[in-house]
């Protein structure tokens, strides 16, 4: 029976330093990277046998087909039970050759015994697990490869519970005969709620699905185990444990409101439309100033690399094929740990703001309405090889992935969900293809394909809407099952989005706000 698995959160503090504590981590730590990379290595190994074999072919030969025709022809219950079969004979197959995650578990018992078991068996197992999560995403066709962890940057580890190896007891971090205190800060009041709700074995419900029924299940707030994470933080060294706990982190005391919400998203802005607001925005518009260091800071590291190494590079700039010997200077090295804090930073900020959004957007309605977006698909480069037609010079294949890697919006619809559903709202994901929010017009009741460089959706002569407030607009004004706008409560509320839209956009002229591919020029 699956083991059941109540809601849990994650308290991060820092550990007071204790030197020798700390030299076991960092011993810890090297031990569970080539443990991670011992396992990933034997994974990969079997998939190559395994792929060799004339039977995988065939089977994967007919997988294929079998979802090309069910494209066309979904509702066919022949061509899904030949897909239900083959399936399962490459699941056989896997089986056979032991792509599991139990057999990573076995695997890691000699590479334990090797380095004397100075690694928690718990941990060792964990270790095992995280290498076949990786692996799996490449085995089911999610990730192109795998990637090993090099030499000193194997940043955490983790256990299953808390009464076994690293623990945590009595607001100390326990391991073996050694121990150190974590460092809760005098004002820092959520993790005090936190900790005293640990002490005090809060109890709490929650549902969970057990024989097909939902029941209401109970438990205590309590640690269910620790993970210990390495930060490089300003140059310098810093040890925290994450402490798992089971339950639900202690509420802010925030308001959801009442009505529906269309969200726009793209790659760096965000459109909003309510019944009392609507807004265009940048994603994370704190995160631009950084976003021009990191710039001139690569071009400083690439400069550098380039002067040292100039055997390693064609005339034309490109890098000569084959492995080579680098050499790097100590101004490159310094660039690099200048670069890894900029990162780190940015990603602080970012998250800051994205959780500040999320929170101003829930006193605006408890029914979000957003347009579903393969973030991951727009960052890759195009595949197709172009020519301009005035230059006959070849068109880039980049694409929105510099963009996406500093917004991250996909980071905040997570952020957003999360905190809509704690709070009883509602988050739906809409079918762009379904949908059609960019094409539909409510008065003339009719679809219109736009090309993406048009910013503005023309409805007559004098009325004219930015088109990603637009698309917030239909989306707010969604039918139940999200497929398509409700024309009717569209009609009716229209006027007033007008109103809001057009005050919205002179705000932003006034201001000078330069929001992202919005069309509007200030």
């Amino acid at each position: 029976m699956a083991k059941r698995r109540s809601p849990s959160f994650v308290l991060s503090l820092e550990l007071k330093e204790e030197p020798m504590l700390f030299s076991i981590i960092v011993d810890n730590l090297e031990i569970c990277r080539v443990m991670y990379n011992t396992i990933l290595g034997k994974y990969l190994k079997l998939e190559t046998q395994m792929k060799r074999e004339k039977q995988y072919k065939k089977y994967i030969r007919q997988w294929k087909a079998l979802s090309r025709k069910l494209e066309t022809d979904g509702g066919n219950t022949t061509l899904l039970a030949d897909k239900k079969y083959t399936e399962a004979q490459l699941n056989d197959l896997r089986k056979k050759y032991q792509l599991t995650e139990y057999a990573s578990h076995m695997w890691i018992k000699p590479v334990r015994e090797h380095f004397g078991n100075r690694v928690n068996s718990a941990i060792a197992q964990k270790t095992a697990s995280r290498a076949w999560l990786a692996f799996r995403g490449k085995l089911f066709g999610k990730s192109e490869k795998v990637h090993f962890i090099p030499k000193g940057e194997m940043l955490s580890f983790e256990g299953k519970t808390n009464n076994t190896g690293w623990r945590y007891i009595d607001r100390h971090i326990v391991y073996k005969d050694s121990h150190t205190p974590l460092i809760i800060k005098k004002h820092d009041d959520y993790a005090h709620q936190v900790i005293s709700a640990i002490e005090e074995k809060q109890p709490f419900s929650y549902m969970a699905r057990e024989k097909g029924e939902t029941k209401t299940s109970y438990d205590h707030i309590r640690v269910k185990y620790v993970r210990i994470v390495q930060k490089e933080i300003r140059g310098k060294i810093r040890y925290f444990a994450n402490l798992v706990i089971s339950g639900y982190p202690p509420s802010k005391e925030r308001i959801i409101g009442r009505g529906n919400v269309g969200l726009d998203i793209g790659t760096s802005s965000l459109a909003i439309s309510s019944r009392t607001n609507v807004s265009l925005i940048n994603l994370a518009d704190e995160v631009q100033p950084i976003s021009d260091k990191i710039r001139l800071v690569q071009r400083k590291i690439d400069r550098s690399k380039r002067a040292m190494n100039p055997a390693h590079f064609h005339t034309d700039g490109t890098v000569k094929k084959g492995r080579r010997t680098w050499v790097f200077s100590k101004r490159y090295q310094n660039l690099r740990s200048q670069l890894k804090e900029w990162h780190r930073k940015q990603a602080v900020i970012r998250k800051q703001s994205h959780h500040r959004l999320a929170n101003n957007l829930l006193t605006l309605g408890d029914q979000f309405n957003i347009e579903t977006m393969n973030f991951r698909a727009l960052h890759l480069r195009k595949k197709e090889t172009e020519r301009s037609k005035k230059t006959g010079k070849y068109i880039r294949k980049k694409r929105f992935g510099k963009t996406i890697g500093h917004r991250a919006p996909a980071m905040f619809i997570s952020i957003l969900e999360e905190k809509v559903k704690r709070l009883g709202g509602t988050l739906l994901k809409v079918n762009t293809r379904k949908f059609k929010a960019s094409q539909y017009c409510h008065k003339r009741n009719m679809y219109v394909k736009k090309p993406l460089s048009v910013r503005w959706h023309i409805i007559d002569s004098t009325t004219r809407i930015q088109r990603d407030l637009y698309s917030s607009f239909l989306l707010m004004n969604s039918n139940a099952s999200g497929t398509k706008a409700d024309r009717k409560k569209c009609l009716e509320t229209f006027d007033s989005f007008k109103h809001l839209h057009d005050q919205e956009i002179q705000q932003t002229l006034n201001e000078q706000r330069m929001i992202f591919n919005s069309g509007i020029t200030v």
